[in-house]
């Protein structure tokens, strides 16, 4: 049985990898800042194959895993080409702009752009209660209570995870998408 499952996480991890490569080819002839879209577009949709939600955050199978966007964000239109007609665990991608605090609390994963982080700072209890998986791009937003973080590492774009964040959420990260990481935070 543990065969089966490593040769699973091997799988996963391998599926994660190729994705993002592959988008990344993509991108390479249109440019940086649309590269760097289609690149977080491609990490933040998978991010939602190797995160756990309370059981409470769906109220049925067919409920749709929500991709938010806080605010006005460069990635929207690329985060919806991504995931368009994609399922994971037989859920349905939908990806949505937010603005206000109900709006945040609907949604499963929520990209926080730089610009937004101020805003962010005054709704993140409420996100933490409400169980949402929140992705930022700032030096500052692990600090902030983010649970993962973009970074650029010598013009590789790369994550960070704040385990303590997500956990304060009631998420969890699985040890594939944690290993994938650049640097993993465990605040006591």
């Amino acid at each position: 049985m543990l065969g089966g499952r490593h040769n699973f996480a091997g799988a996963a991890i391998a599926l994660l990898v190729n994705a993002i490569v592959a988008t990344a080819s993509a991108a390479n002839a249109a440019g940086p800042s649309a590269q760097e879209a289609q690149i977080m577009a491609a990490f933040l949709y998978n991010f939602t194959k190797f995160v756990e939600w309370p059981a409470d955050r769906f109220s049925n199978a067919a409920e749709p895993i929500v991709l938010g966007v806080f605010g006005e964000s460069f990635i929207t239109e690329e985060l919806a080409a991504v995931v368009d007609g994609r399922k994971v665990n037989g859920r349905r991608i939908v990806v949505r702009r937010v603005v206000t605090l109900a709006e945040v609390r609907q949604v499963h994963v929520v990209f926080v752009a730089a610009t937004q982080e101020s805003r962010f700072a005054t709704m993140r209890p409420a996100m933490l209660e409400a169980g949402v998986l929140t992705v930022g791009e700032s030096a500052a937003f692990l600090d902030e209570g983010g649970a993962i973080r973009f970074v650029l590492d010598r013009e590789r774009l790369r994550f960070e995870i704040n385990m303590s964040a997500a956990q304060r959420a009631h998420l969890k990260i699985s040890s594939q998408l944690q290993k994938l990481a650049a640097a993993i935070r465990k605040d006591h």
